[in-house]
């Protein structure tokens, strides 16, 4: 029986592939990444002198690595190089996107570009809003020089998903809960964790950001409700980097 999240139905509601690439800047770096016969996604890797960690960031639907050209020198700023890897069929990646393939990607994207950028540790590992999902994946492998996970606007119940994109939910399988369910995953988790949610946030309730942080040891997370802010505004606030700043710092101490 095929799950309904390998379904079109399901995946052609839920990713919005943009194609949109832009000019590498010259303090990044490009790589290919080859995850799958056929198939090669796009990363980009800001860096500048003097930054303590990297980020690699998976972003949300909708965005590719080119819209983070701009936003990199902020994450400069906090200590941080910049290292982002566009989904299956988005920007300058190949392929088609599903949530499978997105999930399923994530840890040999993140491994082939530790390799391709010699990226510089300590790794922390980003998700934002659908991105959440790799980051999620990321949390329950805790791969080598990996030492923190983000999770901004990131979502966790499988069902409210599926309601989201006008679908009728189901029960899981015992392989949709493998593959899918970001919450088991965070509870194998043994890296500190930082759960980013907008207070306001309309499109992902921040109960499911309390709900993610439930799912940590209580020694290992720190959730942070951004006040006034809702899904797409949250690196708007001044609060948004302290938080992430001070994320980094214990990190890096």
């Amino acid at each position: 029986m095929t799950s309904l999240f390998d379904t079109p139905a399901f995946n052609e509601r839920l990713f919005f592939p943009r194609t949109d690439t832009s000019p590498c800047p010259p303090s990044a770096t490009d790589h290919h990444l080859s995850v799958a016969p056929g198939v090669t996604l796009h990363a980009r890797v800001h860096r500048r002198t003097g930054t303590r960690a990297t980020l690699i960031l998976f972003h949300g639907n909708g965005e590719v690595v080119a819209d983070y050209d701009a936003l990199a020198p902020s994450f400069h700023d906090i200590g941080v190089d910049l290292a982002l890897i566009d989904f299956r069929g988005y920007g300058a990646s190949t392929g088609t996107p599903t949530l499978r393939s997105a999930i399923e990607d994530a840890p040999r994207a993140v491994s082939m570009l530790i390799s391709a950028a010699r990226l510089k540790g300590p790794l922390v590992v980003f998700g934002r809003s659908l991105g959440g999902a790799c980051a999620a994946e990321l949390a329950g492998h805790q791969p080598p020089l990996v030492q923190g996970i983000v999770l901004e606007s990131a979502g966790g119940d499988l069902r409210a998903l599926v309601v989201r994109r006008g679908l009728t939910p189901a029960p899981l399988t015992e392989d949709e809960q493998r593959v899918f369910d970001p919450r088991p995953k965070l509870a194998r988790c043994a890296l500190p964790t930082l759960v980013l949610h907008g207070a306001e946030d309309r499109v992902i309730s921040p109960d499911e950001a309390r709900a993610n942080a439930t799912a940590l040891g209580d020694s290992l997370r720190a959730l942070v409700l951004i006040p006034g802010r809702g899904h797409n505004d949250v690196s708007a606030s001044p609060l948004y980097w302290e938080a992430l700043e001070r994320f980094v710092a214990s990190l890096t101490r």
